[in-house]
């Protein structure tokens, strides 16, 4: 039986209205961790206008997340979200109040996990299956008496749990990859992109689903798809977007294709993800 198989899905459901906040990893995780996040969901009464429905849009990374009744309690969950290729379409009413989690880089969270990334490709996975110690992890951030401190403790526990073979340079070609694919927004021409990297196309899709959980072209995609959001979310209220122009300058062949991928991965067409106000972001929803 695969590691895959012997995983279960767990529900992950952050809040709507909520605040939010991300810190820098120390200088030793840096090259492992984009930021620690942590959200509090504001009281139930507060958010009954807001939509019940939340869309966690796919970003390219995978997290790791501990949620909290409150935030001087011991944590009540711990799980890792593996790279998505699909929105997670969520029940936004019944939601932990807080939360505090680690977003790691693209291909960079095998440093702290012992199998493949594909293996955890779309699934929400209970952290005591990952790691034998998951436990004691939580009574580690369960002693913190503040979310600065949490999320400190965070930081402690990652460093400790750092693979000594993740400082090795071996994983250079898909690094410079993901760097080549995010600089470009996506659009990149991917039948030349092994090849100037001095591998075989085969070789680059083993080591992406090994590290960061998809292909290159789907990488490549989820990174797109991002540079859509930002574009909308950076329109002024109520301008006017013109889904053809945007399909053009952000790489697709028209308007079409945009709307076929973008509801292809988060379920709704961009412009009814607009008329939603915008419901969900890539990453954690925030």
């Amino acid at each position: 039986m695969t590691a895959r198989a012997k995983l279960r899905r767990r529900e992950w459901t952050p809040p709507v209205a909520s605040s939010y906040a991300e810190y820098a990893p120390s200088h030793v995780l840096r090259p492992f961790v984009e930021c620690f996040w942590t959200r509090e969901a504001e009281r139930p009464q507060t958010v009954a206008s807001q939509p019940s429905v939340q869309r966690v849009l796919p970003d390219g990374c995978m997290d790791v997340i501990l949620s909290f009744p409150e935030w001087d309690a011991a944590p009540e969950s711990a799980m890792a979200v593996g790279t998505m290729t699909r929105a997670l379409v969520l029940d936004a009413s019944v939601a932990p109040r807080c939360y505090v989690g680690v977003r790691f880089r693209p291909a960079r969270a095998a440093a702290f996990l012992s199998l493949p990334a594909s293996e955890l490709t779309d699934l929400r996975v209970s952290l005591d299956e990952l790691w034998p110690d998951a436990a004691e992890v939580g009574e580690a951030l369960a002693e913190g008496s503040s979310v600065r401190e949490r999320v400190r403790a965070f930081d402690r526990v990652l460093t400790a749990r750092l693979s000594p073979r993740a400082v090795a340079d071996d994983q250079r070609d898909v690094d410079e990859a993901v760097r080549r694919i995010v600089a470009a927004g996506g659009s990149l021409g991917l039948t030349r992109l092994a090849p100037s990297l001095g591998v075989s196309r085969q070789h680059l899709a083993r080591r992406f689903a090994q590290l960061v959980g998809v292909s290159p072209k789907v990488f490549a995609r989820v990174v797109r798809l991002g540079r859509v959001v930002e574009r909308v979310r950076a329109a002024a209220p109520g301008e006017h977007i013109s889904w053809s122009m945007l399909a053009l300058e952000l790489g697709y062949y028209d308007q079409s294709h945009l709307i076929d991928e973008f509801r292809e991965m988060t379920g709704v067409t961009p412009g009814a993800w607009v008329r939603d106000g915008g419901n969900g972001e890539p990453g954690t929803g925030n």
